[in-house]
C-alpha cells in the first residue's frame, strides 16, 4: 500500500514480484549453547557460500561480547568455499543469554552475515563420593 497526496486516490496498491536467491547457506541458522557452568560449552555454524555470489569473510564480532568468543575458519571443499564459525561459552555462573554474532564480509551484495546465539548455562554438576 502507498499513501499519495492525491485526494481522489489517497491509497494505491502495488505489487511487487521477483525471484528471492539465496546468498549462503547458513547451518544450523541459530546456535544454542547448553551446558553445566564450569564444563566447556562449545557450538559451531558452517556457512557455504552459492556459486553464485562468492565472498570472503574479513571479520567475525559478536554484538555484546561478554558471554561467547567467536573465531571463523575458511575451509575449501568440492570447488566451494565454506567458513566454520566455532563458538565458545564465556559465561561462568548460571543464567541465560543471548547473542549475535556478525560476519563482515567483501561482498556489495550482502556486507554483513549474522548469526544468533542463545545460551543457556545450568548448575553446575555436583560429584558424589
Amino acid at each position: 500500500m502507498v499513501e499519495t497526496s492525491a485526494p481522489k486516490q489517497p491509497n494505491v496498491s502495488i505489487e511487487i514480484a521477483g525471484n528471492v536467491e539465496k546468498f549462503a547457506s547458513i547451518t544450523p541458522s541459530k546456535l544454542i549453547l547448553r551446558g553445566n557452568a564450569g564444563e566447556p560449552v562449545t557450538g559451531s555454524v558452517t556457512i557455504t557460500q552459492d556459486a553464485k555470489y562468492p565472498f570472503k569473510v574479513l571479520e567475525t564480532t559478536s554484538k555484546n561480547g561478554t558471554d561467547i568468543q567467536a573465531k571463523t575458519e575458511e575451509k575449501q571443499e568440492n570447488n566451494a568455499t565454506t567458513y566454520i564459525v566455532s563458538v565458545e561459552n564465556l559465561k561462568k555462573d548460571p543464567g541465560r543469554y543471548y547473542d549475535v554474532i556478525t560476519l563482515k564480509t567483501d561482498s556489495p551484495i550482502k556486507p554483513e552475515l549474522q548469526v544468533s546465539v542463545y545460551g543457556q548455562i545450568l548448575e553446575a554438576v555436583k560429584k558424589t563420593q
